[in-house]
């Protein structure tokens, strides 16, 4: 794994718990942070070159790494025949995504990307609920994803994610990416066209909120909403057969049908239910490791199941963000091949 901050500790609890990948070594440039992580997670294989973790008997690297390293610590791990799975975004911009694929193309190794909302497996039974019809045919998705950390406590002047050029923009490449890729992949759709619009003066990042409508194919149409300057994670669908809407602590239903899930059972036709998700906890620990983003590149790389987010499938989202950020930019509609 390369990078000891930001998500490394998700990758690290998901490899205790998983038995289908470990930790083998790490890497960091920061030394105090490379011996705070090996020590806490017991790794003892250390490095701060990027490089000298390629030494490794390893099969495949996790990049966890700030955007603007992505591109070339992929291309030093594609030369070295080591499949890699990439935080999300894979790219600070689409250029750079494009060449990754190509990269993992030309040297015939996998490459994948972790989008943590398609590793929960609440998303897995709405994207079930939605391929069997119960919400009818898809009609509107509406979408935030913000927090104010930074409004209340701004990041120092060096840190990586204050610069627009190692990030790749702002709270819309960082936040919206996730519902952009978790709204395709339930839907089983690409967006056909996008339109947005920004603001900003309240923090110290230009791309503070940005509002994104977007068009899919064949009639959905979606709102993704990405802020540093509010505090609010939703994510809603509707259809014409029922809606869902989704909030950190709870889910709203309503529908024309009933539903028997994994995870929750919804036995009341045409009654608006609210579910706590604490109520749902234990099905969905049950479920969880099966659905673990980590281990399922590992399970890709051993051809026992297909991975949901592939370098591709992450191009396809990069394209998005782009059109978004070319909206903003020059006031108008983007479509998309």
């Amino acid at each position: 794994m390369a990078a000891c901050g930001g998500i490394a500790d998700l990758t690290l609890t998901a490899a205790q718990r998983s038995p289908d990948f470990e930790v083998a070594a790490i890497q960091d440039v920061d030394e105090a942070a490379l011996r705070k992580t090996g020590d806490r997670f017991g790794i003892r294989r250390r490095y701060l070159r990027f490089e000298d973790l390629l030494t490794e008997d390893i099969d495949f690297v996790v990049v966890n790494s700030p955007n603007h390293l992505h591109l070339d610590q992929v291309r030093v791990a594609a030369s070295a025949g080591k499949p890699c799975l990439v935080q999300k975004p894979l790219a600070r911009t689409l250029a750079e995504a494009e060449e990754m694929v190509a990269l993992a193309a030309a040297h015939g190794i996998r490459l994948g990307v972790t989008m943590f909302e398609i590793s929960k497996p609440l998303h897995h039974q709405v994207k079930a609920m939605v391929r069997e019809g119960w919400l009818g045919t898809p009609t509107v998705i509406q979408a935030c994803s913000a927090h104010d950390i930074y409004l209340r406590n701004p990041p120092d002047a060096d840190n990586w994610r204050r610069d627009p050029d190692k990030v790749g923009g702002g709270a819309f490449i960082q936040l919206a990416v996730h519902q952009i890729n978790l709204a395709s992949w339930i839907l089983e759709k690409d967006i056909t066209s996008v339109s947005a619009t920004g603001t900003s003066g309240l923090t110290v990042f230009e791309d503070e909120t940005t509002l994104t409508t977007a068009q899919f194919r064949d009639g959905p149409v979606a709102h993704f909403a990405a802020s540093y300057a509010a505090d609010l994670y939703a994510f809603s669908l509707c259809g014409t057969r029922g809606r869902i809407h989704l909030f950190p602590d709870h889910l709203l239903i309503k529908g024309d049908l009933p539903f028997q899930g994994e995870i929750f059972d919804y036995p009341d036709p045409g009654k608006e239910t609210v579910l706590r998700l604490e109520a749902l906890q234990d099905a969905v620990d049950a479920l969880r490791d099966s659905v673990e983003i980590h281990a399922s590149f590992a399970r890709w790389l051993l051809d026992r199941e297909e991975f949901p987010c592939t370098g591709e499938i992450a191009l396809r989202d990069m394209r998005v963000v782009d059109a978004a950020y070319r909206s903003v930019k020059e006031g108008r509609s983007i479509s998309l091949p």
